[in-house]
């Protein structure tokens, strides 16, 4: 059962550790990153739980802060996995004993051995222009140029009033416009607080795109009428968890007209 029932018992200095933590310890740690993340809770699975002594009430992950109580913090260690998502990452998160503090180690997550992607600032020569009016959410998506041909780009826009429209930019500049599809005016406002809630707006003028590029990839800018941020294609699982959020439910949006609280009518 996703490996971690199988754990001995390890012995832990000044307190008794049990052998393996509560069942609804896990269950909290995978809704919490179900949520974190923006994936359904049954599609992630355990890869290891380790006891851990962490060295404050913070678990460890306080830094500086005064108010990290100072004692040993008997706990556990959980990483946890999607393996059917489109690129390999892990998740670890730390808890105490009970499991009555569960916290996100952001650095111990490793994506394809890679560490969390730190951000630059975009320059103001690098800000794509204003929101054209009634559009409340943006994506410009830009290849790199391959050989002689010119870097495409394709737009798509979220519109107050539901419309979803994709805009291509051809090889003689001529740009193609179509409807994807049309959502509620409901279904918005939900998207647009979703935004409000990940506090999106505090990633405004961030680039996530890693220099120098591995190889090249499309680069995403992602607007709203108060900010805008930069990430590469396929570096997605590196952007923190409320942009990942984000960018999953757009994805779902997109594809399906539904966001992701939703219940499609085949499953209703």
């Amino acid at each position: 059962m996703n490996g971690w029932t199988s754990l001995l018992a390890v012995a832990v200095p000044l307190v008794v550790q049990a052998a393996t933590p509560a069942p609804e310890m896990i269950t909290r740690a995978i809704a919490i990153a179900a949520q974190q993340f923006g994936e359904e809770p049954e599609q992630i699975s355990v890869v290891q739980v380790q006891p851990k002594v962490w060295s404050d009430g913070c678990l460890g992950l306080g830094g500086l802060r005064v108010d990290c109580a100072e004692r040993l913090t008997p706990g556990w260690e959980i990483t946890l996995t999607n393996p059917n998502a489109p690129y390999p990452q892990q998740w670890v998160y730390r808890s105490n004993q009970s499991g009555s503090l569960i916290l996100w180690d952001a650095a111990g997550s490793r994506m394809i051995g890679t560490l969390i992607q730190r951000p630059q600032r975009l320059s103001p020569e690098e800000l794509p222009p204003p929101l054209p009016e009634g559009v409340s959410f943006r994506v410009i998506r830009q290849s790199d140029a391959s050989g002689n041909r010119p870097p495409s780009r394709t737009t798509i826009l979220l519109y107050n009033d539901g419309r979803i429209v994709q805009q291509t930019t051809n090889a003689r500049g001529e740009t193609l416009s179509r409807t994807l599809r049309t959502v509620t005016p409901a279904q918005v406002s939900q998207f647009n607080q979703l935004l409000s809630d990940r506090r999106f707006e505090r990633f405004n003028g961030f680039d996530f795109v890693p220099t120098p590029l591995e190889r090249p990839l499309p680069i995403h800018l992602v607007s709203t009428p108060t900010a805008t941020v930069r990430f590469a294609e396929a570096n997605e699982y590196r952007l923190a968890s409320d942009l990942v959020a984000v960018l999953r439910a757009w994805e779902l949006l997109v594809a399906k007209g539904q966001l992701r609280d939703q219940i499609s009518p085949e499953t209703r």
